[in-house]
């Protein structure tokens, strides 16, 4: 938390204008009323809805219904319902803080007299927790697809939820495409303490925390796991407050007492920026690398993709490549059609072709047979292409489909004669790889 807490002080400093706002939110006519409370006082801000700009929330500050809650990758911040029968706490990761696939935490607050809470998760993950002295807490829980009851029996009965979506593998990216492609939602549950009961429709699944049936997972194509919950021996290791610091941690520790604070005074829209800056002159290259990933997955998740592109294309260091790679991947697979906007987004403001455009978004999405060769000859090729984001995401799925190029040193940055050296080493390797 120390760390959360500092770098989200450099990076939210001032309680005003962070970015241009959401791009895409769901439509509501609901009432704007205040529901919740603040309890963090930094990782978290939020938006009245599409093109209304983020502006910081503080610890104190009141949460109303119908606005988009952002809380930031990497970061934990506790939202208090007016009812104050159920904690929402979000829960921000980082690919290194788990091998969860979440990122920002998302949510949209709704006013509702028949629930302790009532809430769209619109990706990430949250923890819901049971305050009431006695007696169960009862939460309607909505997403873009479904909608749920979820009953917290006990009081201290927790559980965690994660949504996130991701473009199937092997689909290609296409303008005109069918109306039943579009991304994937996957969804877990996890119950970490207590009893919990779903509803849905006319099915009622029981839950318990561990070693009873905890996890449950199920996806917007083939619905929930035919088996129901599943029993598991262990808490994630995430959720787990025995858990020994991981070098993760320890090196987050680092990043605050060389970042808090040096930030001062700066505008927000320059922030991440300067911010990042600072991350080129740091004298411990793990660290700096930490923090440019905390800043590229930031702006993905405030939909400044532009500048996450820019990062892509221009910046010389890898860690912020692979960030942008992560990141834009991670966007265009939270909902229908960003795919589109982002297309459209090369072609208008970064000046790339068309052909380009659709190399890029096919590159994000996953549509290669890593059985035939013709994919590796393709991607190989691309590690020579004029566009250095091009560069980048062939090589990403390189270093993925076949491990054993891993060595061969690439730089999509480096000098073309270095990049055709790489690309003749990937050559003479046997590919497909043999299982």
């Amino acid at each position: 938390m120390r760390f959360a807490a500092g770098l989200c002080t450099v990076l939210l400093l001032v309680p005003v204008v962070w970015a241009a706002g959401p791009i895409d939110t769901p439509t509501s006519t609901e009432p704007r009323v205040a529901l919740a409370t603040s309890k963090s006082q930094v990782g978290l801000v939020g938006s009245e809805g599409v093109g209304k700009s983020y502006s910081r929330i503080a610890n104190g500050d009141t949460l109303y219904s119908r606005d988009i809650h952002v809380a930031l990758p990497g970061f934990k911040v506790n939202l208090e319902p007016a009812s104050k029968a159920v904690d929402l706490l979000l829960w921000g990761n980082l690919p290194e803080q788990s091998s969860s696939a979440v990122l920002e935490s998302v949510v949209i607050l709704h006013d509702s007299k028949a629930y302790d809470l009532d809430f769209t998760l619109m990706r990430g993950r949250v923890v819901l927790t049971n305050t009431k002295e006695s007696g169960s807490a009862k939460v309607w829980l909505r997403t873009e697809k479904v909608a749920v009851e979820l009953v917290l029996v006990q009081p201290g009965t927790q559980v965690a939820l994660e949504l996130y979506g991701r473009w199937p593998a092997g689909v290609s990216f296409h303008r005109e495409r069918k109306t039943a492609d579009e991304p994937t939602q996957l969804w877990e549950i996890f119950v970490l303490k207590g009893d919990v009961q779903i509803k849905a429709a006319k099915t009622t699944w029981a839950m318990a925390a561990a070693p009873g049936r905890s996890y449950f997972q199920g996806d917007s194509v083939n619905g929930p796991d035919p088996g129901g919950p599943q029993q598991v021996k262990e808490t994630p290791d995430w959720a787990d407050p025995k858990a020994k610091p991981t070098k993760v941690g320890i090196l987050a520790d680092e990043v605050i007492k060389e970042y808090a604070g040096k930030l001062k005074g700066e505008e927000p829209g320059a922030v991440a920026q300067a911010f990042f800056a600072l991350s080129l002159k740091d004298k411990i290259a793990e660290r700096g690398a930490m923090v440019r990933q905390i800043v590229v997955t930031t702006l993905a998740a405030l939909d400044e993709v532009d500048k996450v592109v820019d990062l892509l294309e221009t910046s010389p260091n890898h860690d912020a490549r692979k960030a942008a790679v992560i990141g834009l991947r991670h966007w265009i697979g939270a909902r229908e059609g960003r795919d589109d906007k982002l297309h459209d987004l090369l072609i208008e403001n970064r000046h790339y072709t068309k052909v380009e455009a659709d190399v890029i978004l096919n590159l994000l999405h996953s549509p290669f047979d890593p059985n035939v060769a013709e994919t590796y000859d393709t991607l190989i090729a691309y590690l020579k292409h004029r566009k250095q984001a091009v560069r980048e995401l062939s090589h990403w799925h390189l270093t993925r489909l076949a491990p054993l190029g891993r060595d061969i040193p690439y730089d999509a940055h480096g000098p073309a004669e270095e990049r055709a050296k790489a690309a003749d080493a990937w050559r003479k390797l046997e590919l497909p790889p043999k299982k």
